[in-house]
């Protein structure tokens, strides 16, 4: 934490009620009076169990933002030779959504509606302020945020939905031909390597006759970790339909993609499931691969050339891995 910010708890135990809510909050000011009387009045607020934090510069805040779990801010409107509406700002472009009340010396129209321009979630007047005033604000402030953090978290959750197979966590067919089509129009592109895998569990259909539905589930669920714990970070995988899985290998060599097949099959075949009876079984998978050529023109093509070469993986004996002739 900066040297020149100062840490205080002060909230007197008496005036909490058991509902009271802690908080940390950071006060940017650089004078001493008005500090200390926002720090008067936060002590008569019995709603919150505050930890009070306080620095003397824009820099110095901006420093203890970095580094110490904030939950709310009071920023004066004038810190030396700049507004406090310039930290706001910074911290709006950075992404930092905290909620922020600035304290002004004088209120008027103009300096209303440049802070909320700023980004800053309310202002206060210095001469108007008392505890029910600043109460009230502080309510007011930390309930959107929490509205704003619980849409944000609603939003980010449909659009995972949209893109992922609930299943087995990988990418969805939909999606995952998104990907391919973007990452295949790269290759073309810029000349860069980019194999495909298509992979099918052998004799699934048994798998599901022989111990359930369920246990056959559990059993794709398994597979899309093992692909998920396999693959690299930049690589992309999604179920493209039943016991049928796509991987899009980038900026990798058919000799990389091969060894990657070969560890994901070797990888399958080694993972032992268990019935609801008990009963332990193995599966095996079979693989087909292709390398991004100019002759491959378009996605269909692209695929169609790896699901040749797994339907000879899979005619040829399965638990193999095979190359699409180039």
């Amino acid at each position: 934490m900066p040297s020149r910010c100062v840490s205080l708890v002060r909230l007197h135990p008496e005036t909490a009620t058991m509902e009271a809510t802690s908080l940390t909050v950071l006060v940017i000011d650089d004078d001493p009076g008005d500090i200390e009387l926002l720090q008067r009045y936060l002590e008569r607020i019995p709603d919150y169990r505050i930890t009070l934090m306080v620095c003397r510069s824009a820099e110095d805040g901006q420093a203890a933002l970095m580094h110490q779990s904030i939950d709310l801010i009071f920023l004066d409107y004038l810190l030396g030779a700049q507004t406090g509406l310039d930290l706001v700002h910074t911290l709006r472009q950075d992404g930092d959504r905290r909620p922020v009340i600035i304290l002004t010396g004088q209120g008027d129209e103009r300096i209303a509606a440049a802070t909320m321009r700023a980004g800053a979630d309310d202002y206060l007047v210095k001469g108007d302020l008392n505890p029910d005033t600043l109460r009230r604000s502080m309510r007011f402030v930390l309930e959107r945020a929490a509205n704003e953090h619980q849409r944000a978290q609603m939003e980010a959750e449909l659009i995972r939905l949209a893109r992922v197979d609930e299943l087995t966590g990988l990418y969805n067919r939909r999606y995952l031909l998104e990907r391919l089509t973007h990452e295949a129009l790269r290759a073309k592109r810029y000349g860069s390597p980019l194999c495909l895998m298509m992979l099918d569990l052998d004799h699934f259909k048994r798998i599901n006759d022989t111990y359930g539905h369920l246990v056959g589930d559990q059993v794709l669920a398994r597979v899309g970790r093992i692909l998920h714990e396999t693959i690299r970070a930049t690589d992309i995988a999604g179920r493209y339909g039943g016991e049928e899985f796509c991987i899009a290998l980038t900026e990798t060599s058919v000799q990389g993609a091969c060894l990657m097949a070969e560890r994901l099959r070797q990888r399958i075949a080694a993972e032992t499931f268990t019935a609801e009876d008990g009963t332990t079984f193995q599966a095996t998978c079979s693989i087909g691969i292709v390398s991004y050529t100019s002759d491959l023109a378009d996605l269909p093509a692209f695929l169609g050339c790896a699901d040749r070469a797994l339907y000879e993986a899979k005619t040829s004996g399965r638990n193999r891995v095979v190359l699409a002739p180039t």
